[in-house]
């Protein structure tokens, strides 16, 4: 390390209380990286957590001289963590990745740091949309219509499409996707501004002429699809691309309409031992190397402007900038308040015989 700068002087440096003009923002993320033993990040296991090992942590946070420990749990038990430890001033996580409604109801209870963007270089590159105060947008993706060109025919351009007669009994839907299924249909409907009635009615009248299916999880409405179950239905565009990469006979296509953005997100808590190593890491995840990584992994579109994916790669898993002008952002305020009452729609009207 060519910059005589301890640690000590490091956490004060990236907490604003003195300025290290001689390091640039390259060099001050490479120290950053040196000068924490670890940083713990709570997240997701499986597939995701294995990416972050080898998209972040090996090549960029440990190969500067860092160190990276996960706590991976599923989605509710980390939000339980950080509630249950939002008393402790030593909280046991410097990162946390939640996908962004779970986050914005995390940040509602007062957990997170806010982000500060001298310590996220990268954050500048993201795109405008995706931004909150309190995380950082890591990857995302979009509902989309997804269906079989065989069965179908011609390509829909609108969800307006699942009303067509000869699709009768081969709509379906995800059932954990209830609340997206909702807002799709609103948008079918023509309601953009996050008035779910039309959302609530458009379905009713699906489910009065078309008769439509309900699978319980993703992956059955996949092998629905596979088996000739199905031929339409509504789902996040990078699903769909894995589906497809598996063989799937389907095609998909962003509704004209407009689609639903879902970005998974990462973020500080405030009783996080490390702030600066745990911003450092968030800094990483935007890292174009990192981005370009997931993208060919799992399908997710990066969230910056200058991961420069290949062409080929930024036609499958990206979106173009009339695509990007058609997403929704949504009240996250409005749609967690209305949550109840969709679930009690979807169950005990909707799903009720079908």
């Amino acid at each position: 390390m060519t910059h005589a700068l301890n640690r000590r002087t490091f956490l004060k440096t990236a907490s604003g209380l003195v300025i290290a003009p001689t390091l640039g923002l390259d060099a001050l993320s490479a120290y950053a990286a040196a000068a924490c033993p670890n940083v713990v990040v709570g997240t997701w296991g499986g597939d995701y957590l294995n990416l972050l090992e080898q998209n972040i942590g090996k090549p960029i946070i440990e190969a500067a001289g860092g160190k990276v420990t996960y706590d991976s749990a599923d989605q509710v038990g980390r939000m339980t963590k950080l509630r249950a430890e939002k008393a402790s001033r030593r909280g046991s996580l410097d990162v946390a990745c939640l996908a962004d409604l779970d986050m914005y109801d995390i940040n509602r209870s007062g957990i997170l740091e806010a982000v500060d963007a001298r310590l996220v270089p990268n954050l500048a590159n993201t795109l405008e949309t995706l931004r909150r105060p309190y995380s950082i947008p890591h990857i995302f993706s979009a509902m989309v219509i997804v269906y079989n060109p065989e069965k179908v025919g011609t390509k829909p351009d609108s969800f307006t499409a699942a009303l067509d007669p000869k699709l009768k009994g081969k709509v379906g839907f995800s059932d954990i996707l209830y609340n997206f299924n909702v807002v799709s249909s609103s948008l079918a409907a023509g309601h953009k501004d996050g008035d779910m009635a039309g959302g609530v009615q458009f379905l009713r009248e699906l489910r009065k002429t078309q008769r439509p299916k309900v699978y319980p999880s993703n992956e059955a409405v996949a092998s629905a699809l596979k088996s000739g179950d199905i031929w339409f239905t509504c789902m996040w565009k990078a699903r769909a691309l894995q589906w497809k990469k598996a063989g799937v006979p389907i095609e998909y296509v962003v509704p004209k309409e407009g689609a639903v953005p879902v970005t998974f997100e990462a973020a500080v808590p405030k009783n996080s031992q490390s702030k600066p190593c745990g911003f450092n890491y968030l800094n990483a995840m935007l890292d174009p190397r990192a981005q370009i990584g997931f993208a060919e992994t799992m399908g997710y579109a990066p969230t910056v402007k200058n991961a420069n994916l290949p062409p080929s790669l930024q036609q499958s898993v990206g979106f173009t900038s009339a695509e990007l002008d058609r997403m929704v952002k949504l009240d996250y305020a409005r749609f967690t308040a209305d949550k109840p009452a969709l679930l009690d729609f979807w169950n005990k009207e909707f799903k009720v015989g079908l």
